[in-house]
């Protein structure tokens, strides 16, 4: 259980690919992509710090990703990306990370997210403070994303149903966080998802795993849209998608 934690620098800095399949039919980087590169990069932070998923795995924890929100200032255009991740703190269960990408340095997107530590068999939430190694790179780096609190929405209207296939689960066992950005997208009206997307917003709840129904709401109106998704009535996910005014 012992390992020696590289402190290095506060903010941890990579470069990233855009690649063609990120994109959709609009040439702009799906923001199930920019959830992927916020993992990657998060992933590879911890990596370099000597808490790589394996050596967690094996000592009982693994990192989950409870909420993230994105601010996005405009959709890269080119291939690569400067990106940086840095943690900001602690709320409750949830580790705090703050993102930036960069495009020919210019912030195209910035973001903040909660991670919870959890035992990888039993799925408990094991606090920050029983965390038994410290990450010291403690950065409280600004962002324009809006705060990862609950999504309020009052008049949420059933407007289908995703079923869990194999393609939807990660190493986990347990539907990708990505992919959700995909199946909330799928329930947006063309013209709103067409529109000039400015936040995302996502919660997840509770995990879903192949074969179980996920019944989607969604609650609309000129400039927000809300999808979220339930099992068996009990709340699974989460999402807000923002227009730029």
């Amino acid at each position: 259980m012992e390992r020696k934690i590289n402190t290095g620098a506060l903010i941890y800095k990579e470069k990233m690919k855009v690649n063609f399949y990120d994109l959709d039919y609009k040439k702009r980087v799906k923001i199930s992509a920019l959830l992927k590169m916020s993992a990657e990069i998060a992933g590879s932070d911890y990596i370099f710090r000597g808490l790589d998923h394996e050596f967690l795995w094996g000592n009982g924890y693994v990192f989950l990703l409870s909420r993230i929100s994105l601010h996005i200032e405009r959709f890269p255009q080119g291939s690569f990306l400067d990106a940086s991740t840095w943690e900001c703190g602690k709320k409750g269960a949830m580790f705090l990370r703050g993102y930036e990408l960069c495009e020919n340095g210019e912030i195209c997107a910035d973001g903040i997210s909660g991670w919870v530590v959890a035992n990888p068999n039993t799925r408990k939430i094991i606090r920050p403070s029983a965390f038994p190694w410290l990450m010291p790179q403690f950065c409280d780096k600004g962002v324009k994303a809006l705060p990862i609190d609950k999504i309020q929405a009052e008049n949420l209207e059933p407007v289908g149903e995703h079923v869990v296939k194999i393609s939807d689960l990660d190493a986990n066992g347990h539907v990708y966080n990505a992919n959700y950005a995909d199946i909330a997208a799928n329930f947006l009206p063309e013209d709103f998802y067409e529109g000039d997307i400015s936040d995302f917003r996502i919660n997840f709840i509770n995990e879903a795993t192949i074969g179980e129904k996920i019944e989607i709401l969604r609650e609309l109106s000129p400039n927000r849209a809300v999808v979220a998704g339930n099992i068996g009535g009990r709340p699974c996910f989460e999402t807000e998608f923002l227009l730029r005014k």
